[in-house]
């Protein structure tokens, strides 16, 4: 008999967090799976299309009001109507989801940890801890956030099974010619000839993302010019634009704003970046070094995993401007180097951060017996 599975999360927006519900409900075996999605405070319609496409059925169960204790009946009653065998919670509703697992007995409760907690009061730590008690299994997807984990919750350290992110690498890859390079420069409105350093995420303090700004700045002009590129909104659109304007390189950053087709503009990049505080095993860093685009990042949670500094790209500490910009300097100025990197950046993925892998060990995880 099939295992049916359902996923939990705050929302189906664009992120790594997503692209792995959705990778996982397309990919999972349907002869002994079936898959679903359970979101608490919404989603992008435009973001689950391919999910619609193959029937996947995605619930949203939102609170009426903030003491709406009633709320967890009502979802539990959901997952006994769906027969769910398997509820896969991801970060930020682990405590919700340990009490609809509870509520609704079912067989087997997982949670996955895309990233380090950000809040730490005692009430956190409190839930988190609940919560271990009655899950059967945690997965961080880096060794940092299993470290923390274990420190965090002590008598739930027996349950971590590790997971890396897996990338659909032929989705994601370099251009196959330099036609298609440039219809994709005319489609984003991107301009020839420059350097492009670029990210992606959600424009959030975590990010750190004015220490880019910064970081860029401080690169010469002159032949390539320099062109920052970002992909996504946030709170911090905003301030980032001011930022950039007071800067006077606001001619030099384009805020793309939200995409679908992230594909298509990762194999424009000739770095990417990340300044964040905090990060699991990024999503977005595997897909552009996947994309064969060297990276300058912050050696924080799983990013010193995936790049090897001088090989694949460099890393260094958090708000460390003038390291950051070397780090882009020595790209934009030596071809052969980024020639070198990409090229290691795209066997890395390959060879260690493998789709099919992901899909066989959350398979064999789904696949257990309650404990």
């Amino acid at each position: 008999m099939k295992r049916r599975v359902m996923h939990v999360a705050l929302s189906l927006d664009i992120g790594g967090l997503e692209t792995v519900i959705k990778e996982l409900c397309q990919r999972l075996d349907s002869s002994r799976f079936t898959s679903e999605v359970l979101c608490l405070q919404g989603y992008d319609p435009d973001n689950v299309e391919e999910l619609k496409a193959r029937d996947i059925p995605i619930h949203l169960m939102r609170k009426r009001h903030k003491f709406d204790l009633g709320y967890f009946f009502r979802v539990a009653r959901l997952i006994r109507r769906q027969g769910v065998d398997v509820l896969h919670a991801h970060s930020g509703c682990f405590f919700y989801a340990a009490i609809f697992a509870r509520l609704a007995g079912v067989k087997r409760f997982i949670y996955t940890a895309h990233g380090l907690p950000i809040l730490n009061r005692l009430q956190d730590r409190i839930e988190d801890n609940l919560a271990g008690m009655v899950c059967s299994a945690i997965v961080p997807v880096s060794e940092e956030i299993r470290q923390v984990l274990k420190r965090r919750m002590p008598l739930a350290k027996g349950k971590m099974v590790p997971i890396l992110n897996g990338i659909d690498t032929d989705r994601f890859r370099p251009f196959a010619d330099a036609a298609e390079r440039q219809r994709m420069l005319a489609r984003y409105n991107l301009p020839e000839g420059s350097f492009l350093v670029g990210t992606v995420g959600r424009l959030d303090p975590v990010k750190n993302y004015p220490m880019l700004l910064r970081a860029f700045a401080r690169l010469p002009r002159g032949s390539r010019e320099p062109h920052l590129v970002f992909v996504g909104d946030g709170p911090c659109r905003r301030e980032l634009e001011k930022m950039a304007e007071e800067m006077g390189i606001a001619g030099r950053v384009t805020f793309l704003g939200r995409q679908y087709r992230v594909h298509e503009i990762l194999p424009l990049l000739d770095v990417f970046v990340l300044s964040s505080i905090t990060e699991g095993t990024s999503v977005a860093l595997l897909e552009a070094q996947a994309c064969g685009v060297p990276a300058v990042v912050t050696d924080v949670g799983g990013n010193g995993f995936i790049v090897s500094h001088g090989e694949n790209g460099f890393l260094c500490e958090v708000n460390a401007d003038p390291v950051m910009s070397r780090g882009l300097l020595n790209l934009k100025e030596d071809g052969q180097l980024g020639h070198q990197m990409a090229n290691m950046a795209r066997e890395a993925v390959l060879h260690g951060f493998s789709l099919p892998v992901m899909i066989q060990n959350y398979e064999r995880l789904f696949l257990q017996n309650s404990t």
